[in-house]
């Protein structure tokens, strides 16, 4: 992954505006830390956790940020209409997964990631309804990303309430480990709401 990182921060620096914007946008539209699962974001657990795992990884390295969905329609129940995710930071699209059907083993539904150059890390978006990027798409804070979904196996099921489920990896030498975004997702509500 390290020589794929290197080819991505060159592609980034050819087709972006050059600016370079570290700090993090708070990641659903309407909503502020205070939708974050566990408290204080105790939800982030990274026991057992290899990104190499893949479907099959252990621990919740992320967090869940629940919407206002009591009859789990995929609606704002306030609003009466999608919940917009938008992206924390710049980078490119690496990665989505499309029309997730309730057959598939796939955990994360309909998700993205996106590969952020300044600080080499990777942005995971997933149980999204709707995607509105594409892979390659360079990207600006706060760009829409989709809207928050019910898809994947955990986020499907009646027991689960609508939520996204946001995951940071910083890489380090190639190897994308999880980090807690929880203080930098309180600070970016602040900032930029």
């Amino acid at each position: 992954m390290k020589g794929w990182e290197a080819m991505l921060k060159d592609f980034y620096l050819k087709n972006s505006d050059g600016k370079k914007d570290d700090s993090l946008f708070f990641p659903l539209v309407g909503y502020t830390p205070n939708a974050i699962g566990g408290k204080g974001g105790s939800g982030y657990q990274t026991q057992g956790y290899d990104f190499f795992d893949g479907n099959d990884h252990k621990g919740h390295p992320g967090h869940d940020i629940f919407i206002r969905d009591k009859n789990q329609d995929g609606v704002d129940d306030a609003t009466g209409k999608p919940v917009e995710v938008v992206s924390t930071s710049q980078g490119v699209v690496v990665s989505i997964h499309l029309n997730w059907k309730s057959s598939s083993p796939i955990r994360g539904g309909n998700y993205i990631w996106i590969y952020e150059p300044v600080k080499s890390r990777y942005f995971y978006y997933a149980h999204l309804d709707k995607i509105f990027v594409r892979v390659g798409q360079i990207l600006s804070k706060g760009d829409r990303l989709g809207t928050v979904g019910r898809t994947g196996i955990n986020a499907y099921p009646k027991k689960s309430p609508t939520h996204l489920h946001f995951v940071v990896h910083q890489s380090v030498g190639g190897y994308p480990i999880p980090i807690n975004p929880y203080m930098e997702l309180l600070k970016a509500s602040l900032e930029e709401r």
